[in-house]
C-alpha cells in the first residue's frame, strides 16, 4: 500500500490545477460539498480566478485549513486569496469547503 501525499503537496498540485484550469485534475479532489461551493464560486463575478496567475503562496492555518494567495499581473485580476479546508479520506487529501478570503 502507498502512502497518500502530504496536505501540502496535494494543495500544492490543486494551486497548480487551479491555475492551468486542469478540471480533471481538480474533480477528484473535491468532497461533493466542495464541489458545489467550487461550482457556486465560479458563478460570481466577483469571486475572481486563478487563471492567469504567475504563481502562488499557501499558508497552513491550522486544522485542515489553508490560504492559498494567487499572484498575477492587475490586467488578470491581481492578487487574490481563497481558504480551502481539506478532509482526509480513502481517497488521501480533498477540499471539503472553499471560499473567497475577503
Amino acid at each position: 500500500m502507498t502512502e497518500s501525499a502530504s496536505l501540502l503537496e496535494t494543495a500544492d498540485q490543486f494551486a497548480k490545477d487551479l491555475i492551468a484550469n486542469n478540471v480533471a485534475g481538480l474533480m477528484p479532489v473535491f468532497t461533493p460539498v466542495g464541489i458545489g461551493q467550487a461550482m457556486a464560486m465560479q458563478q460570481d463575478p466577483n469571486a475572481g480566478s486563478a487563471a492567469g496567475s504567475t504563481s502562488f503562496e499557501i499558508e497552513d492555518q491550522g486544522d485542515h485549513l489553508l490560504h492559498i494567495t494567487f499572484r498575477g499581473p492587475e490586467s488578470a485580476g491581481g492578487d487574490g486569496t481563497i481558504f480551502t479546508k481539506w478532509i482526509e479520506g480513502p481517497m488521501g487529501w480533498q477540499v471539503d469547503a472553499i471560499g473567497r478570503v475577503e
